[in-house]
């Protein structure tokens, strides 16, 4: 039998809408609490007669502001014939020129509860920074009605369909969208907002409200700081291996051994260009071009990555060879040396995977100045370690006092009444000590009478 739509939602007094109230119900806390028989209207016989079935209405009284961040919804009376008692006909807005807010306000609560119904969330793109609070003002206004668990993943699907615009704000302002992430429990933005901040912490954590916005999210700061400090190791250990590299000619010259020194001698402009790289790389470092700088070297990694004229060009070896002045085909050569000493240096950097972006962002058409390579493992998401202390923690159960503290406890509040009785009155509670006395030796008695007490004292 199909249930009739025996609810209706004003929104204003422009904006009604009937929906089922078992619907409503299954999938609101809200709605569940408030609608039940108490709370309906009575339909009288003529009511149903013509074929009325609103047994309940439900009026926006309040707009979203700071003490009521979903809004504020009330019941409305209704008579025997479903009319409202106070003959309202729904909020009037006088928004003095605020108007497409309240409609705002309208729209989110509509495509909230039509998802009741299986209907997709749109949120607009235009600017990802407003739909970043549109997605803030939807969970207010789901939260208000019980019912995130059931938003969250439309919120989360709405956002993906934004692709590329979506991954691009969270680059520009990934502590926000992490709030956002951790609200929803989205996977995927989550860790593509904690790579960001990883690799860009030195520069985010200047930005005014990052820490107060990371402190609704439990651990969320000292997260960063594990993944940011992971990435720094990753940094210098790809520092020690370019600083410490040679290259196979010069380890090994000749398959004789021991190996003479003419056959280092023979090498002598090879060795001449590892000495000025790493010249040049042991002066970046120093001067906090590396880990050290802001990108935590991602200019560095980024130019050794690409080898050939990034880094090290005519420029760079003319002074080299003002200071060590050779003939132009000495020049020519050392400068050969260099270029292939480049290219071991390169595969060296691609094979740390420095370089190699982790995020859903693509950095060749949308590049960024911070390293993006952060692995994160999924067991760190903070709603899964909450889940998983939940479920560690043993439920204690409940003191339940036996038969002999009972009986002791009456005992005790007699005798607290007959030391502030006197005369006649303590005469009259001598009887109930006795009585009481009496029937504690009973207890007493049959509980080293029973089996089970027995086998406990022997």
């Amino acid at each position: 039998m199909n249930q009739p739509e025996d609810v209706e939602i004003v929104l204003s007094h422009q904006r009604r809408y009937k929906f089922h109230s078992g619907t409503l119900a299954r999938n609101s806390t809200w709605f569940a609490e408030e609608l039940n028989e108490r709370n309906a209207a009575k339909l009288n016989h003529r009511a149903r007669q013509a074929g009325i079935k609103l047994r309940w209405m439900v009026e926006l009284a309040q707009l979203p502001d700071d003490y009521h961040p979903g809004g504020l919804l009330k019941l409305v009376d209704l008579t025997p014939t479903g009319e409202p008692v106070d003959g309202r006909a729904g909020l009037v807005i006088n928004e003095n020129g605020r108007l497409p807010q309240a409609e705002k306000v309208f729209h989110q609560y509509e495509m909230i509860l039509y998802a009741f119904y299986n209907k997709p969330l749109v949120i607009d793109d235009s600017d990802m920074r407003l739909a970043l609070q549109d997605c803030y003002q939807l969970l207010e206004i789901s939260d208000y009605l019980g019912c995130t668990s059931l938003i969250s993943k439309p919120i989360e699907v709405a956002l993906f369909k934004h692709g590329q615009s979506l991954f691009q704000a969270i680059r520009v302002s990934p502590h926000a969208w992490m709030g956002m992430a951790y609200r929803i429990r989205s996977e995927l933005i989550f860790k593509e907002c904690m790579i960001h901040l990883a690799g860009d912490w030195r520069n985010i954590k200047q930005k005014a409200n990052v820490v107060e916005q990371l402190r609704v999210i439990p651990g969320a700061r000292s997260l960063v700081k594990k993944y940011h400090h992971a990435l720094l190791d990753k940094a210098k250990d790809v520092e020690t291996k370019v600083a410490s590299h040679y290259p196979q000619s010069v380890r090994l010259p000749s398959e004789e051994l021991p190996i003479k020194r003419e056959s280092y001698a023979r090498d002598i402009l090879v060795w001449m260009a590892l000495t000025f790289f790493r010249h040049w790389i042991t002066q970046r470092i120093l001067t906090g071009k590396g880990r050290d700088a802001p990108d935590c070297g991602f200019d560095l990694f980024t130019a050794l990555g690409a080898g050939g004229n990034h880094y090290m060009d005519k420029t760079v070896m003319n002074q080299f060879h003002a200071k060590f002045p050779m003939t132009k085909k000495a020049m020519n050569v050392l400068e050969n040396h260099l270029f292939e000493l480049k290219e071991c240096i390169k595969n060296v950097v691609l094979d740390s995977g420095i370089l190699k972006s982790q995020c859903q962002l693509d950095v060749h058409r949308f590049p960024t100045k911070h390293l993006t390579c952060t692995e994160f493992d999924r067991e760190d998401f903070p709603w899964l370690k909450e889940e998983k202390e939940a479920m560690a923690l043993p439920t204690k159960r409940a003191y339940k006092p036996g038969g002999n503290e009972i009986a002791r406890r009456n005992l005790e509040t007699v005798r607290k009444f007959q030391n502030t009785l006197t005369g006649e009155d303590r005469e009259e509670f001598e009887d109930d000590d006795d009585a009481a006395e009496d029937e504690e030796q009973e207890i007493g008695a049959h509980y080293r009478d029973s089996p089970s007490k027995r086998m406990r004292y022997n």
